[in-house]
């Protein structure tokens, strides 16, 4: 039952942020959901990953191709604890950070941003486990905090002179500053509304960013049916992250199917991807998966089954470990 009224709620506050929506209630609603979210919102997280713990990927140490000014330092901290720095409008963030037991200053890690969804916190993209994944030993993972948007509640500003893209410069800067990061393995993830911005940061960040992973995510169109009206084009970044992106056959909740058509054709422009795809491996059969071919940089599509509906997939924080893992 919480876990249900849960997902009602943020499925509900993320349609309301979309400027083409339905806002009928928003102060009521917001208010019930904003009480309720605040004590049980880690169930939903807890259900997506759970179950996938034990399928860890170790990657061979890393080369420092890029090294940070971090390297070499002794480490502040490790564990998981809260940082800030500014975002665009010059207000202080938080981001949850994990830092491995393990940690080397002479190794170069790789760093992954996970973005919440609508209504959610930094804690509920840290119970995702994808860090876990990642053997928490080998990557060093950053959980940005959203805040109110506009009237759309707690998210994301994912638009091109928003504040949230200058936030994540800052944060990847003060990680780099404090931790031996390879520059050339910057990687991010996000769900919902998280997957909007991260779609944002392949835009317009893309030639920094190594590789994306969105699931269930359409982003912003003047007109829906049309890519081509995608609110931040054209990108201010000259190249585009390889990409991972996931979403429900047939729709889910809150986006209907051919939001996700428009989204994937996006994503193809990005890259340049031909019309074909080829079929591509994968770890559950709740979900098929093409690889889009002759794309500039790889472009992954799965499709899960309509009853997952807007939730993370099985298998979501393994499968998106081995994507990352593949640029090594």
């Amino acid at each position: 039952m919480k876990q249900n009224f849960t997902t009602c709620c943020k499925n509900f506050l993320n349609g309301i942020r979309r400027p083409n929506a339905a806002r009928f209630g928003v102060l009521a609603s917001a208010a019930i959901c904003a009480i309720v979210l605040g004590g049980i919102s880690s169930t939903a997280g807890a259900y997506q990953y759970n179950a996938y713990r034990s399928g860890a990927v170790v990657p061979p140490e890393d080369t420092i191709i890029n090294p940070s000014p971090g390297c070499g330092k002794h480490p502040v901290k490790t564990g998981t604890f809260t940082m800030s720095t500014k975002d665009g409008a010059g207000r202080t963030r938080t981001f949850l950070i994990d830092v491995p037991s393990v940690y080397n200053p002479n190794n170069g890690y790789p760093i992954i941003a996970v973005y919440h969804g609508a209504g959610s916190t930094s804690a509920d993209s840290y119970a995702w486990g994808l860090q876990e994944g990642a053997a928490n030993g080998h990557g060093i993972f950053v959980f940005p905090q959203g805040i109110n948007y506009e009237n759309y509640g707690v998210g994301w500003d994912d638009t091109t002179k928003g504040y949230d893209l200058p936030f994540f410069d800052n944060m990847v800067k003060e990680v780099e500053a404090a931790y031996c990061i390879n520059t050339g393995r910057i990687f991010a993830a996000g769900f919902s509304w998280g997957g909007d911005f991260v779609t944002a940061l392949t835009c317009n960040r893309g030639d920094k960013i190594r590789a994306v992973a969105v699931n269930s995510a359409t982003d912003e169109y003047n007109n829906n049916a049309n890519w081509k009206t995608y609110q931040d084009l054209p990108c201010e970044s000259p190249t585009h992250s390889a990409m991972r992106f996931e979403h429900a056959v047939g729709g889910d909740s809150d986006y209907p199917a051919p939001d996700f058509a428009t989204t994937s054709s996006l994503y193809k422009s990005f890259n340049t991807c031909a019309a074909t795809s080829t079929p591509y491996h994968t770890t559950t059969n709740t979900m098929s998966c093409v690889s889009h071919n002759s794309c500039s940089k790889e472009f992954i599509e799965c499709s899960f089954e309509h009853s997952i509906g807007h939730l993370l997939p099985p298998h979501w924080a393994t499968d998106t470990w081995a994507f990352f893992l593949t640029f090594h």
